[in-house]
């Protein structure tokens, strides 16, 4: 199965250009493992993607290393979704700011620390199946709250794995990026069964 979001997807959302070669992979799928649109998503598929062993080992080690310089793969992760027009307008205090004032903004940094500290909250509840699953619907919920669309949430982890990669360095290989994969489409589709049901 493969990883990141499909053509039709960041076409629609002009992200097709920034995710060329290195994002080929299919992040979202039905159960018959066939590549979906975020549009078909409003149905989400009725089984939950099941996160191995092996992908949360690798996730774990990875995130000792990535956690060092959270801020920075935060900053660069928003900043790539930040470049569509769409999501960047769902942010009221990032709506008219150039790149360059993004960058400098505390309140980008605010919101990147936050975001972070959830995916840490997540990783480290890895081995606690309900209490993950808890936090991920109370994320879901929130982002309700917020007028979030769903098919925004697709498009976090593809961001999340460029931004993750300068900072593996070496340790960047195709296992890191699947195990990263796998979790955002776990987290996208739990988040996605308080926001769509």
């Amino acid at each position: 199965m493969g990883l990141s979001c499909s053509k039709e997807l960041t076409e629609k959302f002009g992200f097709a250009e920034k995710m060329k070669e290195k994002n080929k992979r299919i992040y979202l799928c039905n159960d018959e493992g066939e590549e979906m649109s975020s549009s078909s998503m409003r149905g989400i598929p009725d089984t939950r993607p099941v996160l191995s062993a092996e992908c949360q080992v690798i996730v774990l080690e990875s995130w000792d290393i990535i956690k060092k310089d959270i801020e920075r793969v935060g900053v660069v992760m928003f900043m790539g979704l930040l470049e569509d027009e769409a999501i960047r307008g769902t942010f009221m205090s990032f709506r008219d700011k150039t790149p360059e004032e993004l960058k400098a903004s505390t309140a980008l940094r605010s919101h990147v620390l936050r975001v972070m500290g959830a995916v840490e909250k997540v990783v480290a509840r890895l081995d606690q199946h309900e209490k993950l699953i808890t936090l991920l619907h109370d994320l879901g919920q929130r982002h309700m709250a917020y007028n979030a669309r769903p098919e925004f949430l697709d498009l976090v982890g593809p961001q999340f794995n460029n931004a993750i990669q300068p900072a593996l360095g070496d340790k960047w290989t195709p296992e890191v990026e699947q195990a990263w994969a796998d979790l955002f489409r776990y987290i996208t589709h739990v988040m996605k069964e308080t926001m769509v049901m």
